[in-house]
């Protein structure tokens, strides 16, 4: 992990990906690199001053955004963090994809809202298009984090094989936090395409094979849907962090 992106509206929940981004730069002694999309033209870099001077309002929305940007980037510095700041306008997902390939960042932060239910930018749909569409590792952080402490680890999936490779990356990750428990997860949901039991079970047990050097657990949970069953385990567990391979029309969602 060398190039972190970090989405941010610099609400509440983007605040606390933001901080957790500082601890992974600090674990990983990566880059940051902070970015943010707000209501300006989507050439608004190329515009001349004149002309950017006939879009005042546009022209106070860069001048916030780049002043709370010197916040971070300002702790970053301070911290021998290496940092780069990005303002972009235009559509949200295509604006985060650009910024994916120009930072060569290989890994993402972001926020999506909590318990509180508040209609903040980063909420489900944006983030679940970000997921979707990025093609590297995102973290989604919903509520503040003190320090990097994954204990109880959930991986949910349908352990099919081309998800091996994903889980191996998951492995090399995960590693550096030396995680009590990995917990296998599969949820048998009730209707006609879920998986035989036992054919499961093997599956789990080959993706078991790969990570002898984790305490991994296998679970076959039944539930009316995934997310729901997810959500029932993690609970139950009281997990540190779930974690999912979005392949293509992957079952989880």
């Amino acid at each position: 992990m060398k190039n972190i992106l970090v989405p941010t509206d610099f609400s509440a929940c983007a605040t606390y990906a933001v901080e957790a981004a500082f601890l992974l730069a600090e674990q990983f002694d990566a880059k940051l690199h902070f970015f943010s999309c707000i209501h300006i033209p989507e050439n608004w870099s190329d515009y001349s001053v004149e002309k950017q001077n006939t879009y005042p309002e546009a022209q106070q929305l860069v001048e916030n955004a780049t002043q709370l940007m010197q916040k971070f980037k300002f702790k970053a510095e301070w911290n021998g963090i290496g940092v780069e700041t990005i303002i972009r306008g235009g559509e949200l997902i295509k604006s985060l994809e650009e910024a994916v390939i120009s930072t060569k960042a290989d890994f993402v932060v972001m926020g999506s809202h909590g318990s509180s239910g508040k209609q903040e930018f980063f909420m489900g749909s944006n983030t679940q298009k970000a997921v979707r569409k990025l093609h590297v590792p995102i973290l989604i952080i919903k509520n503040p984090i003190e320090k990097l402490n994954f204990k109880e680890v959930i991986y949910a999936s349908s352990f099919n094989t081309e998800d091996k490779p994903s889980f191996q990356q998951f492995l090399n990750f995960i590693k550096y936090f030396q995680p009590e428990t990995i917990h296998l997860l599969s949820i048998n949901t009730i209707g006609w395409f879920s998986q035989p039991t036992h054919l499961m079970k093997a599956a789990m047990e080959g993706f078991k094979a790969l990570a002898p050097d984790f305490n991994c657990e296998s679970h076959f949970h039944r539930a009316f849907s995934v997310d729901a069953g997810v959500r029932d385990f993690a609970e139950d567990i009281a997990a540190d962090l779930i974690v999912v391979s979005n392949q293509h029309r992957h079952p989880i969602k």
